[in-house]
């Protein structure tokens, strides 16, 4: 039992200065002077009390890959990134083959019977498109034909997330197999036109992976523009979108653009994080990543080695709330629905975590004015106490 005092409680639509009480993991009071001699009193000192964030779209932390053998290495990911905030977390895949990707379903699976943080399984691909591929091997890259998508598929129901790029022959049917399996259907890596998006929403599709990076937009095409996936995502408003707000795969103004198109409860913020993420980086340090393409960390962000394409971010979902809040001036309260409560409603899984109200669990993150994180609590769980 815990009780938090003197706090800025970040409700979904406004933020009030109170107490909250929890018990037996769940937020049971809110409001003003609430006493309680039983529980352990926690000053929060006019900080701000958030709900717990949320990442559905990250690939490591702490020195870890999602990729992992080891159930382990996959537990320390997620401490990692909950040291920071982040309470939510979905295991994100990268493009590989059949059996290894069945190799990380099942180290990611044993990992959630110990970390109950860990909401499911995002697989990136390997259904992608070659022009697409960005930092994905393009080694890795698979055609969606029915033997190999139900080959994952029929594999593990912890799958919450599949990124594909709908233009390629097969992925229609993809996209219909894994909305009847309550599967959300991720536009990933894609080159499809505005047409062939927007079609997509009519096959299972309802979902943009990382908004502007790696998926086709706007260009002309002789003396005529051509739109594509992220028009078609801007402008139907059956599409959630993610977006890296790490200020490095996008700009501030395109940061804000998505959230005047989409509004706070269809776009949310996730890191893309790679193993390196949560960790303190050196300028110019170089890994080999699990998929064999080797990566540099340079400028705040990881590069491919030839410093061709951007690899991911290194971002914690606190430093994404900090760029939304203070760099793009949105308000907390929707800063804070695209950072936890957006993302678990993506998924299916915002009916007890993702806001702070009575009968939620008590995944709480206190914050400073600059987005210092100095507390984490999972239930009745203490991750981090600096106050």
């Amino acid at each position: 039992m815990n009780l938090f005092k003197n706090a800025k409680i970040i409700l979904e639509n406004e933020i009030i200065n109170g107490d909250l009480l929890t018990a037996d993991g769940k937020i049971v009071a809110i409001g003003d002077h609430i006493e309680n001699t039983q529980a352990t009193v926690i000053d929060c000192k006019g900080g701000y009390l958030s709900p717990g964030f949320a990442d559905i779209h990250v690939h490591g932390g702490g020195g870890y890959s999602a990729m992992s053998k080891n159930a382990d290495e996959i537990v320390k990911m997620c401490e990692a990134h909950a040291f920071r905030g982040t309470t939510s977390i979905v295991p994100t895949t990268l493009a590989a083959p059949v059996k290894q990707l069945q190799d990380a379903i099942d180290t990611i699976t044993d990992a959630m019977k110990v970390c109950p943080m860990i909401r499911g399984i995002h697989l990136e691909g390997p259904f992608l498109s070659m022009k697409m591929k960005g930092a994905q091997s393009p080694d890795n890259i698979l055609p969606p034909t029915e033997e190999n998508y139900t080959a994952l598929l029929d594999y593990s129901d912890k799958i919450v997330m599949m990124g594909a790029a709908p233009e390629l022959d097969g992925a229609f049917s993809l996209g219909e197999e894994m909305q009847k399996r309550g599967i959300v259907a991720s536009v990933a890596h894609s080159d499809a036109s505005y047409e062939i998006a927007e079609e997509a929403l009519e096959h299972g599709f309802s979902d943009v992976t990382h908004l502007y990076s790696a998926c086709s937009a706007m260009r002309k095409q002789g003396i005529f523009r051509q739109v594509g996936v992220v028009e078609a995502a801007l402008a139907n408003d059956g599409y959630t979108t993610q977006f890296i707000a790490d200020l490095r795969h996008l700009p501030a103004g395109a940061l804000k653009l998505i959230y005047k198109a989409k509004g706070a409860d269809r776009a949310y913020c996730i890191t893309d994080g790679l193993e390196y993420a949560a960790t303190d980086m050196e300028e110019g340090t170089v890994i080999m990543q699990e998929n064999g393409l080797s990566v540099v960390y340079e400028d705040q962000v990881m590069k491919l080695a030839d410093r061709s394409c951007l690899a991911g971010s290194v971002a914690t979902s606190n430093v994404l709330v900090r760029n939304l809040w203070k760099t793009c001036a949105i308000p907390l309260t929707d800063v804070i629905k695209m950072a936890a409560t957006t993302p678990l409603k993506v998924i299916g899984q915002d009916t007890s975590k993702g806001r702070i109200a009575i009968g939620y669990d008590a995944d709480l993150v206190v914050f400073d004015e600059d987005v210092n994180v100095q507390f984490v609590c999972v239930g009745e769980r203490i991750i981090r106490n600096e106050l």
